[in-house]
């Protein structure tokens, strides 16, 4: 049994934040993501990281118009319609192109994640699209994949795995994943401070122990081994076929905090122990994160980063632990699969 180190990269810059965050707030404080990519890149390439990057379909638009072709044939009805990007979309608050617009566009971006070694491309949807908003359905689901496909397939990109927005998993939207072409997905640890995903009307006591969780071991390791949790019960469909897999998340990079700075050997410490844990008991650990969660001034994240990839290092020569991306986890369970029959 071989052990993985996978990582997964929820790239949606504001598409991922308008509706909980002003644009003015974003530009001032997270836009600097733009600049932690080729950071992140570059540490990748240099010590042989390989990585999903899920990216929202509406990042591969070079200008406003291109919107026509490639809009879905059904928009979400969601009962807030704050959810919705649609309507800033259409009503041209959104600029033209990446150069006047850098917070809505990432061709370029995406062109050198697609350039680098080890890197793959996945879906975050079309649109940034919320699986457990009132209003929304399976069909308008269905149709941002359907977007989402078109838009990567223009730019040479096949999509093979899917991270949902907000982690708002939903079993029985599974199905349209399959006849998409999406043979994985990002699933959440199963605890419950992560089971259903995240909302921003999640309540302040859940909210305050997945941050505690963060210095400190309260759910667990979260690591796992390819077994029965992969097959998916339910609208997958022929009977025994076991795609899409579920690749489920074991731990959340947050960003640095500057006001528990003196907890920070606490956080290196809670993913270093997991990481250890899954090469000595040969399992897989799955961190992920946001480009905005490496973007404090200080660069403090990115060096958290750089030494977790130091840690990775030393456990890949300790215990042949091997560096993922979701579709390369999933190619080697399915080969496993076969070689057992």
């Amino acid at each position: 049994m071989r052990v993985f180190f996978v990582i997964s990269i929820d790239f949606e810059l504001y598409w991922g934040l308008r509706d909980i965050m002003p644009p003015d707030k974003y530009k001032r404080e997270l836009l600097r993501e733009r600049e932690a990519i080729p950071r992140v890149l570059k540490l990748f390439r240099e010590q042989g990281i390989h990585a999903t990057w899920a990216t929202v379909g509406l990042l591969f638009l070079r200008h406003r118009e291109e919107l026509t072709p490639y809009l879905p044939s059904r928009l979400p009805d969601y009962t807030d319609p704050a959810r919705s990007p649609y309507p800033a979309l259409l009503s041209q608050m959104v600029g033209e192109d990446e150069a006047q617009d850098p917070s809505h566009y990432a061709s370029s971006l995406i062109r050198m994640i697609a350039e680098t070694p080890y890197q793959r491309i996945g879906t975050h949807t079309f649109s940034h699209y919320y699986c457990k908003e009132a209003g929304q359905a399976a069909a308008d689901f269905a149709a941002d994949l359907q977007a989402a496909v078109r838009v990567a397939e223009r730019d040479g990109v096949a999509l093979e795995s899917l991270v949902f927005p907000r982690n708002q998993l939903r079993e029985d939207y599974l199905g349209e994943l399959r006849k998409a072409g999406i043979r994985s997905f990002r699933g959440n640890p199963d605890h419950p401070l992560y089971r259903e995903g995240y909302s921003p009307h999640d309540r302040l006591p859940k909210r305050l122990l997945r941050l505690l969780d963060a210095y400190l071991n309260l759910s667990g390791y979260h690591t796992y081994v390819p077994g029965n949790e992969f097959l998916n019960p339910k609208d997958c469909g022929r009977e025994g076929d076991r795609l899409p897999l579920n690749l489920p998340a074991s731990q959340f990079l947050r960003s640095y905090d500057r006001s528990l700075r003196l907890l920070e050997p606490l956080r290196l410490q809670r993913i270093r122990k997991a990481m250890t844990y899954a090469a000595k008991h040969r399992r897989i650990y799955h961190l992920w994160w946001h480009p905005y969660n490496l973007a404090d001034r200080e660069g403090r994240s990115f060096k958290l980063l750089e030494r977790i990839v130091a840690h990775y290092k030393h456990l890949e020569q300790t215990y042949g632990m091997r560096s993922a991306g979701m579709e390369e986890l999933c190619d080697w369970i399915m080969g496993q699969e076969e070689e057992s029959k």
